[in-house]
């Protein structure tokens, strides 16, 4: 088992390298070490549990389900008897053990299944649609997400998940089950989630990116946009829609107007101050001021770093005038009050039904660590990621060359659409504790939390998209100034 063990741990760092749920894509391993083998019923598949150490920086750990019986290994999910066996392990709460731990399966009272091991088996297959993880659909019934890179402590997708189904929210999937991996020496690591499967078609990403092909047909037909007094969604939103946004932008304004209240809807569920120390809201102090100040300026400066090693661009007056958008927070004294939100907004992470919209994946930012993902902070956070979404769809239908014969028009969408679900966000919260008290606290918060997330939109791109990285660009420019 050694000489085998040793030949993997050889043979697995390109193999990982290669995958798309591979987080690190950025950095260098410099070593892999299994730390458990977890033997499962099918033959010649064992799941793997491997720590990763790279050249900088702490390393991290990973779950790989392994068929090992061929000369190389090759990812298990694509095996339907193991496939079929990890549904019925949760709907059974069945356990495997191994040397140094064990993957324990359980279920919620949500799920509506037998452990019946022997009963008929749902036809499977594993999800492309997935990156950071790795899904399983199961029928029209069941979606099971591996949650590949493993941290202590509970995961936020299935703390909220559980939360929010719980409380019986409709407008995301209730959790069914879950896999836990339970070392013998150091804290449990979550490994799985099963949620109820959603029929849908496709993720409001897909069906905004549709919609936007038919507006600019539409648009393209008027000339060039009409200039506005200003493209600020926050000012917009107090104004009445023209005729002419109506007309050019069709049904996805009353899809934009959805989005909002159901984001304003999770929010109030989220914000439950009878759901225990975890969930109910905090108030925003002074202290958190400052940290969320000094979280906003370390993006900043990780950011600008990045930018100056990938040879990127970006003025000195367009960073200087970040930074000073950023300092407002400072002086403003902040009433909306700290709760549990999605952490990641934005239209990848809506399933659209065709008439609705489900909301999905409850991570938050990959790159953070998991402890971070769980701290309650402002609501705001998810409006203004949805905003940046809006935008970020607008400038990616486009290719980079077409963009300047569009760009009258792609403002236009984005600041109508973005001013439309932020009406529908701000009717349907009303005057809910985490909105804040003043249109001039809820503009400070939504600039400083936009600006935030563009930021963090180019360090993700130059890091796994390089050729994408003009659109967070372009949306800082504009954010702090169409002159810098």
């Amino acid at each position: 088992m050694k000489a085998v063990s040793k030949q993997l741990e050889e043979a697995l760092p390109d193999y990982i390298a290669g995958q798309r749920w591979y987080r690190a894509k950025a950095r260098t391993i410099a070593k892999l070490q299994i730390q458990d083998v977890i033997p499962v019923k099918t033959a010649g598949i064992q799941i793997f549990i491997v720590r990763i150490s790279y050249t900088d920086g702490d390393g991290d750990t990973y779950l790989l389900p392994l068929s090992t019986a061929a000369d190389k290994p090759h990812d298990a999910l694509t095996d339907a008897e193991f496939r079929d066996s990890l549904l019925n392990a949760i709907a059974c709460g069945q356990t495997f053990e191994s040397t140094e731990g064990s993957l324990r399966a359980s279920r919620t009272g949500a799920l509506h299944r037998d452990c019946d091991p022997s009963g008929p088996k749902l036809e499977s297959f594993v999800s492309h649609a997935e990156q950071s993880n790795s899904s399983i659909i199961f029928g029209d019934r069941f979606i099971l997400k591996i949650f590949r890179k493993l941290e202590p402590g509970i995961n936020p997708d299935l703390e909220i998940g559980r939360f929010l189904t719980e409380r019986g929210f409709k407008y995301t999937p209730a959790v069914l089950g879950q896999l836990e991996y339970r070392p013998k020496q150091g804290e449990s690591m979550y490994a799985g989630i099963l949620q109820g499967f959603v029929r849908n078609q496709g993720d409001a990403w897909k069906y905004t990116l549709d919609s936007l092909k038919e507006f600019f047909v539409r648009a393209l037909q008027n000339g060039s946009a009409p200039t506005l007094d200003t493209y600020h969604p926050m000012e917009l939103c107090g104004e009445e829609l023209p005729a002419l946004a109506r007309q050019t932008i069709g049904e996805y304004i009353e899809s934009a107007r959805l989005l909002g209240a159901r984001t304003a809807q999770m929010h109030a569920a989220l914000a439950d101050d009878r759901g225990g120390p975890d969930f109910e809201p905090e108030p925003f102090t002074p202290e958190h001021a400052r940290h969320l100040y000094r979280d906003m300026l370390d993006q900043a400066e990780s950011t600008f770093h990045l930018l100056r090693d990938r040879s990127g661009k970006l003025s000195d007056d367009a960073k200087s005038k970040v930074l000073e958008r950023f300092s407002s927070l400072r002086d403003q004294e902040i009433t909306a009050v700290r709760i549990r939100h999605h952490g990641d907004f934005h239209l990848g992470q809506v399933l659209y039904t065709g008439d609705d919209f489900i909301i999905i994946d409850f991570e938050g930012e990959p790159a953070r660590p998991l402890a971070q993902r769980r701290v309650k902070t402002l609501a705001m956070r998810d409006v203004a990621g949805m905003i940046r979404s809006f935008s970020y769809a607008a400038y990616a239908a486009f290719e980079p060359a077409e963009i300047d014969r569009a760009e009258s028009w792609v403002s236009f969408w984005a600041a109508w659409v973005g001013a439309e679900y932020l009406k529908a966000y701000f009717e349907t919260a009303a005057d809910a504790p985490f909105v804040g008290a003043s249109e001039t606290e809820r503009r400070i918060l939504f600039d400083a939390f936009v600006l935030q997330k563009a930021l963090y939109e180019v360090s993700y791109e130059l890091n796994n998209r390089p050729d994408w990285v003009h659109i967070p660009l372009r949306g800082i420019v504009n954010l702090v100034g169409r002159e810098c």
